[in-house]
């Protein structure tokens, strides 16, 4: 009886092990050219608000790999999410993408629940920090990106600039902040509900009262106070190291927690182009990129430019992010509630933005 069972368990643990997925073992120059031998094409569905936001890092991949024909597109999360399940409705599945890159994080969840998405571990992947990555391969983090203070210091001194909460309801900085309306972007929404955590209802209707300027999309922020048309704001980012010749800086809270997440990507199970697909993510996971991301790597074993350490040793947590972003019924409440305090956003949407005028 014993024996029995014994090889009983041995046989569900042998059959465990051989449907668990390995981790890529082939060189990039390897899998650059099974990609090529497929087809040699690429198609990205990227998370963002502006149209040349993955450009930094989609321009690198194709000085790298050039007989990769890439075609990408950047909107919304929500909406590229949407695009993915109609594209997957039609039987042709011609819209399929091979790459969904998204800040929603909730929908790898539904979508590796579902068998929507293919099982796969790029090289690296075991040095990718435990949360932000499925354990079975279904997705993966690519780079971290945080949401906290970023300042023009040719309007706002370095000494005033805002750190914490209670900074930004400073009277000195009427006129100078840039707000995205918050029930408009699920990264923002937590921001504020973590304020109103911490500091009440009673802290957002003193920040409200400020006046400041609200805008759709987190990449006006960045784009108007670099261009010194207004000092501050804590809903968007920048980089770690400023860009030479640039007065923009970020810099972390003194006390106050902060938003951080890691873009996540998967690819679909109906994607054409897989090669091509596992070529960006191993690309992306490698020393060559990894050591050239703005913010916090994703690799437990790459340090954060601008002598930053990892996002481990500060006030923030991708992991709180994410579960937040599951309980929808929460999130879609306080959107509501959000929106009643702000007001209905308006103005153009983030892709349709003038990004010339000031808003």
């Amino acid at each position: 009886m014993k024996h029995a069972l014994f090889g009983a368990v041995a046989g569900m643990l042998f059959a465990t092990s051989a449907l668990a997925t390995e981790i890529e073992t082939k060189s990039l120059d390897q899998l650059y050219a099974d990609a090529v031998a497929e087809g040699g094409e690429l198609v990205i569905r990227a998370g963002g608000d502006k149209d040349d936001q993955a450009d930094y890092y989609l321009d690198m991949f194709k000085e790298r790999f050039p007989e990769i024909k890439l075609t990408h597109s950047v909107d919304l999360s929500f909406y590229h999410a949407s695009r993915y399940d109609n594209a997957r409705k039609d039987d042709s599945k011609a819209d399929v993408p091979d790459i969904i890159q998204l800040q929603t994080l909730h929908d790898f969840d539904y979508y590796a629940e579902r068998g929507l998405l293919e099982r796969y571990k790029p090289k690296n992947w075991e040095k990718v920090y435990p949360d932000y990555k499925d354990p079975h391969g279904y997705w993966t983090g690519l780079f971290g990106v945080a949401f906290t203070n970023v300042y023009n210091n040719s309007v706002i001194a370095d000494a005033d600039a805002p750190r914490d909460a209670m900074d930004y309801l400073d009277p000195a900085l009427k006129g100078k902040l840039i707000l995205v309306y918050p029930h408009t972007d699920d990264a923002v929404l937590y921001q504020f509900w973590n304020l109103k955590e911490k500091y009440g209802w009673e802290y957002l209707e003193k920040l409200v009262a400020t006046d400041p300027t609200w805008v759709r999309g987190t990449s006006m922020p960045y784009v108007a106070i670099d261009n010194g048309w207004y000092g501050a704001s804590f809903t968007t980012s920048w980089a770690f190291v400023p860009w030479d010749g640039s007065d923009t800086r970020l810099v972390l809270p003194e006390e106050d927690f902060f938003l951080t997440w890691f873009q996540v990507a998967a690819i679909p199970t109906d994607a054409k182009n897989k090669a091509a697909a596992k070529l960006y993510l191993n690309w992306m996971l490698s020393d060559e990129f990894q050591g050239k991301w703005l913010q916090f790597p994703a690799r437990m074993d790459i340090e954060a430019p601008g002598g930053y350490k990892s996002h481990l040793h500060y006030n923030t947590s991708p992991a709180d992010f994410h579960r937040f972003m599951l309980k929808r019924d929460l999130v879609e409440r306080f959107r509501l509630q959000i929106e009643q305090l702000v007001g209905p956003a308006t103005g153009p949407a983030p892709l349709d933005l003038d990004y010339t005028v000031k808003p």
